[in-house]
């Protein structure tokens, strides 16, 4: 009996569970048709199947509960709750945002599945987000592989220098090459962010080799927003806000400047010498008698402590089946950071103002034929303050020739401008910007494009030929309205009286007018192309045949011709093994005939490891997962040579007279002057790339990955190792080598918990260069040479401390020119000779370019609410503090810096060398002054409203929304004299600029 017992639960057991599993099945479709290939699992295990070629699958064993899941490439993620039914059919919706989005490429567009070279793409949507005025100033922290740096922020020149995946040469031309809707442009940064669709940035050769000659620094394509089916769209955008200055040196009062300048006097041993007696230095502390013993913060009396700028932007979109539009206008004001001054009959501050007009026209002429046109203007007003030195702004003279608060009052007892006490002092900066003038520019660019495609289909499907016809005109003219001098004068309070500074100016002359004109610069670009696309069961073809030809000409400039070739032939089965070949062969008139051209080639593989059934099976969690590899050559034409000339020829200049005839007449004779290379040529770069691209957790997770490895050879380079004796300058010759790698990781989530939906993605992106050849004569010491080093690399004394006492100076190596004393700087004996000299100087800190960046960005959206925010970093760099910033006494002030000065007292806990009126040692470049300038910064953050259709449907508005946000609001930094993307550390470079700014969006 107990055998029979157990073998009825066992029996039982069995039949239990045939009744909790089943057998279900279905059919899996889009809104065109049947999907093959989609994976369907029961979630958490690893029951599953994938449809056939008509879309049908089968599960066995699926359980009684729980969920089947639906996923595929292109398509968003779908499931169903198991129920008791045993058919479950689905249609599964197009992933727009994900992986069956067309990713721009050079001369083309791809589906991102599909693609195999690294190209990160940032949305316009994303970038409206930042209120800076200039576009190149919201890329940064956005794009992996892009490093930027914000040099200044004066109105209409506060672009950034961007670089793609770091720096691969030591000769100038670094930026990328920028084509706007298919036509290259010399910048993007004036370009309305309203009419911005998308922006992707094409880093390895895959993506740059059908630019050729063009491509090896990257290449930076923007995407014009375009027309859609349907009602006129109308959008409106209001944005005002304050600019506020970021950072400044604090300088010392009167009285304490003073105290710092006598101590210098007193440590070189003129403390008989010092202007001021005690009596006056009572005066200046007690500011009892301003209008003799003055103290004068110039920074404060010029300018202000914020200026306004706003923005403006209105645009149509629409359309039918046949015609769609998209018209957009923009006005943008910047104001600067100078007071206006109500003396001053003219506008004499900084100021910037652009207009943007842009026009993109889609027809559809028939079933065959489409055209497009696209028009696009821009005026730009750039204005400042008239300068009393011919190439230094006034706001360079402010920061770096310096107006000590001690030297003169502003005003006089009488009213006057006041004026410095010595002849070589410079005059009043409030007097030049109320009665110097300014000077003001304007330029207009025009360009507009025609495209027309027309299907072959009937010659063979999938066949269709373009032709693109582009032209430009670029117009810039200047004008100034100005004095070149203006009535100052010295107060002496003895007698009352006031003595002319300048007797050439003892009254206000009436203002004197110039204007400039430089040459049109006029850029021609014709394209035409065969396309072929066509899919063949699971096999994808498509190829590119295409023929361009671009000229620039501008003025005296000798003229810039390219003409060149591309192909582009791809294959894909299925979407899972794809494999690409890339050409260009083209050239440009820089170089001579033989010279001309170049082939540069580039191939690229793709696997998508997740549509293998191993993957499917075992790893549920991976929705996408692709291994992709290039290699490939590009080049690099943008190589500093003048424009005036064509390196390939001597050149010859004009000497002294030579008599002639029984008269002896002079004619002036001519000479060689650079010697011409016939072989020159431009620069090429091996680009190698590895990258990875993946989805995880249903694509709430994404992963890319980039390791790359590039080497830039025949550089442009000036011979080093041949002596002057030869009396001729020689000519460049190709035969530099740099190394450049690095790798790029970006990680991004997003995902909605109830009403709350939230992302986060995070990039960093590193690029370490190393020199590996150049016409460098060999030096003394291996330290001595730049060869193995980064492009960029600092060179100086390695500071180990200050000399802190008479036995310390004379048992330490001696450094006989430059004379050092007891209290400064104390250098290193790198060859450990005992002498302190040139042969000491070695590395120090890093190029002022850093070789790493990240960026953090995060975003909520809740009901109407929604915030974002974008964090930027970068390190691994290096600027150099110098001059009239940094050093004592350089600009007859000083500055909070100054305090930590060493005395015997302060010693140990000195921060700044002894004071000196100027010290050879002290200011020799040394890694005391080489300061990282390593930085995070909050680099844009807003927060807005979007009110609900039942609250504005009243008033005929679609859609509102008001949002507050703000750029470069916060900095954390070791640098703190100056911005830590500041190219100079010479303090002399408008400051940037933290931006608060409020705004609106209509839709009608």
């Amino acid at each position: 009996m107990k055998k029979i017992y157990i073998m009825l639960v066992c029996t039982l057991s069995v039949l239990l569970g045939f009744a909790q599993t089943r057998t279900i099945s279905g059919r899996v479709s889009d809104s065109s048709g049947p999907l093959p290939g989609i994976n369907v699992k029961v979630e958490g295990t690893t029951i599953g199947s994938a449809t056939d070629n008509q879309g049908f699958y089968t599960i066995k064993n699926a359980p009684a509960e729980g969920r089947l899941i639906f996923s595929g490439i292109g398509y968003v993620t779908a499931s169903e709750k198991l129920q008791s039914k045993s058919v479950y059919n689905v249609q599964l919706t197009e992933d727009v945002g994900g992986l069956n989005e067309v990713v721009v490429v050079g001369f083309g567009q791809q589906k991102k599945p599909t693609v195999t070279g690294a190209i990160a793409t940032v949305s316009g949507k994303e970038l409206r987000q930042s209120p800076v005025a200039n576009l190149t100033n919201a890329l940064a922290g956005r794009l992996s592989g892009l490093f930027a740096q914000q040099n200044g922020g004066q109105p209409g020149k506060d672009q950034a220098n961007i670089q793609i995946r770091g720096i691969s040469t030591y000769r100038s031309g670094t930026a990328p090459l920028y084509i706007v809707d298919g036509v290259q442009q010399d910048d993007i940064g004036q370009i309305d962010m309203n009419e911005v669709e998308s922006i992707s940035i094409l880093k390895d050769a895959s993506a740059t080799a059908v630019y050729g000659v063009r491509g090896a620094n990257g290449v930076i394509i923007l995407t014009t927003r375009r027309g859609k089916t349907g009602e006129a769209k109308v959008s409106v955008s209001l944005q005002t806000g304050a600019n506020v200055t970021h950072r400044l040196p604090k300088f010392l009062d009167s009285y304490n400047s003073l105290l710092l300048l006598k101590e210098s006097y007193v440590n070189d041993g003129q403390a008989s010498s010092f202007p001021y007696s005690d009596a006056e230095m009572e005066h200046f502390r007690t500011g009892d008698m301003p209008d003799v013993y003055p103290n004068v913060d110039w920074s404060k009396e010029v300018m202000r402590k914020s200026s306004l700028q706003s923005q403006f932007n209105t645009n149509v979109q629409g359309g039918t089946e046949r015609v769609k539009y998209f018209v957009s206008a923009g006005y943008l004001n910047q104001n600067g950071i100078f007071k206006n001054f109500s003396q001053s009959e003219t506008d004499n501050t900084y100021y910037f103002k652009r207009y943007n007009f842009r026009s993109n026209l889609d027809i559809n002429v028939n079933k065959n034929l489409d055209l497009s046109l696209n028009l696009a203007t821009r005026l730009e007003n750039i204005n400042q303050p008239h300068p009393a030195e011919a190439g230094r702004s006034v706001f360079n003279q402010l920061m770096r020739v310096g107006f000590a608060p001690y030297n003169f009052p502003i005003y006089n007892p009488d009213g006057s401008f006041g004026a410095p006490k010595e002849s070589n002092q410079h005059a009043n900066l409030l007097a030049q910007l109320t009665l110097a003038g300014y000077d003001r520019s304007y330029k207009t660019d025009i360009t507009s494009t025609l495209n027309a495609t027309h299907k072959l289909d009937f010659v063979l499907e999938g066949l269709s030929a373009k032709a693109q016809m582009a032209f430009s005109n670029g117009q810039f003219s200047s004008k100034s309205l100005y004095r070149d001098g203006y009535p100052t004068y010295r107060y002496n309070p003895i007698n009352s009286t006031y003595t002319l500074f300048n007797s050439n100016y003892p009254v206000l002359r009436p203002y004197l007018t110039s204007t400039g004109n430089l040459a049109p610069k006029t850029v021609t670009d014709l394209q035409t192309s065969l396309n072929y696309n066509r899919v063949f069961g699971k096999h994808n073809i498509s190829a590119l045949a295409l023929y361009n030809q671009n000229s620039t000409k501008e003025g005296a400039n000798r003229d810039i011709n390219y003409l060149g070739y591309v192909g582009r032939v791809t294959y894909n089965y299925n979407q899972r093994y794809m494999l690409e070949f890339n050409a260009g062969y083209n050239g440009s008139n820089q170089f001579n005939d033989e010279n001309h051209f170049g082939f540069f080639p580039a191939i690229s593989a793709g696997w998508v490891i997740s549509e293998e059934s191993f993957i499917k099976k075992n790893l549920s969690f991976i929705n996408f997962l692709k291994l992709r590899g290039s290699y490939g050559m590009v080049g690099n034409d943008r190589i500093g040579i003048d424009l005036a000339t064509y390196a390939y020829l001597s050149t010859y200049v004009s000497t002294g007279s030579y008599g002639f005839g029984d008269s002896h007449t002079n004619y002036t004779g001519l000479a060689e002057g650079k010697i011409g290379n016939p072989d020159i040529a431009w620069e090429k770069e091996r680009k190698a790339n590895i990258g990875i691209d993946a989805d995880f957790l249903q694509s709430k997770l994404k992963v890319t990955f980039d390791y790359f490895d590039n080497q830039r050879f025949d550089i442009i380079t000036t011979r080093a190792t041949v002596g002057q004796v030869v009396g001729v300058t020689l000519p460049e010759i190709n035969m530099g080598k740099v190394s450049n790698k690095g790798f790029e990781l970006e990680i991004g989530h997003n995902n909605k918990v109830g009403e709350v939906e939230y992302f986060m993605k995070g990039n960093i992106s590193v690029a370490k260069n190393k020199i590996l050849e150049r016409d460098e004569e060999k030096k003394k010491y291996p330290w001595l040479q730049s060869t193995g080093l980064s492009v960029g690399q600092s060179f100086g004394y390695k500071v180990i401390g200050f000399y802190n006492d008479a036995d310390d100076l004379a048992n330490s190596p001696k450094n006989v020119t430059l004379n050092p004393q007891v209290g400064d700087l104390k250098f290193a004996d790198l060859n450990n000779d005992g002498i302190i000299n040139d042969d000491d100087k070695g590395p120090i800190g890093y190029p002022n370019v850093p070789n790493t960046t990240l960026g953090l960005s995060g975003g909520l959206s809740y009901k109407g609410f929604d915030f974002s925010f974008l964090l930027q970093s970068a390190l691994n760099g290096s600027v150099r503090l110098s001059d009239e910033l940094i050093y004592d006494n350089a600009a007859n002030r000083f500055q909070e810096t100054h305090l930590g000065r060493w005395t015997p007292e302060t010693a140990a806990t000195a921060t700044y060398p002894k004071l000196h009126l100027a010290s050879a040692n002290n200011r020799s470049v040394s890694s005391f002054w080489l300061r990282s300038n390593d930085y995070l910064r909050l680099k844009n953050a807003e927060i807005g409203y979007r009110f609900t259709p039942k609250a504005i449907q009243r008033i005929g508005i679609e859609s509102l929304r008001v949002y507050a946000n703000g750029a470069n609001l916060l900095t954390w930094d070791y640098l703190k004299l100056v911005d830590p993307e500041s190219p100079s550390g010479r303090g002399e470079n408008y400051p940037q600029q933290r931006i608060f700014s409020f705004g609106l969006n209509l839709n009608f």
